[in-house]
């Protein structure tokens, strides 16, 4: 999973000013604690929406990468230098996605416009504070409003959150 949407994972919270998240991260007031708790929540989100279909298991949270995003597959209504995480996960079953021609075809649908937090460390602006992975213009299995699709139509191809698939390994 490639987004930028912000969803690092900080795990407990519940201590003194100052510390440091899991992820590496100061919290040393309300508003850092604020931040990281919408950061936990997003990682949260993300988790629930993989396990619809089936467990994942993963070895490392997500990566946080400063890169320039005109070699990825966000829309081109981002420019420049932004902030994106990747996370890398697996499943016991194979074709649990999707099928050997598209494997990551059921993410896409089960994350579009799936709500997010957004106020974050992502330096990315959302037009929709929503997990993006599909052409607003495009058939959804859950429609977007007139709204949303005037957006699109206004900002460009604004999706925010897209899929890889790795290939099966025998773990």
């Amino acid at each position: 999973m490639h987004s930028l949407v912000d969803i690092t994972k900080n795990s407990n919270l519940a201590k003194t000013f100052p510390f440091e998240t899991a992820a590496g991260d100061m919290i040393e007031d309300k508003q850092t604690l604020k931040t990281a708790r919408n950061q936990n929540s997003n990682f949260n989100t993300m988790i629930q929406i993989l396990q619809l279909r089936g467990n994942i298991v993963w070895e490392q949270d997500p990566l946080r990468l400063y890169n320039d995003h005109t070699i990825t597959k966000f829309g081109s209504y981002y420019e420049g230098t932004n902030i994106s995480w990747h996370f890398n996960f697996y499943t016991e079953q194979t074709g649990l996605f999707g099928d050997d021609h598209n494997p990551t075809e059921q993410l896409t649908e089960d994350f579009n416009l799936v709500p997010v937090l957004a106020e974050c460390k992502n330096t990315a602006h959302f037009p929709i504070q929503t997990f993006i992975t599909k052409d607003l213009q495009q058939p959804a299995l859950n429609t977007p409003t007139k709204e949303q699709k005037v957006l699109n139509a206004l900002s460009g191809d604004i999706i925010n959150t897209y899929f890889t698939y790795g290939g099966w390994q025998n773990k």
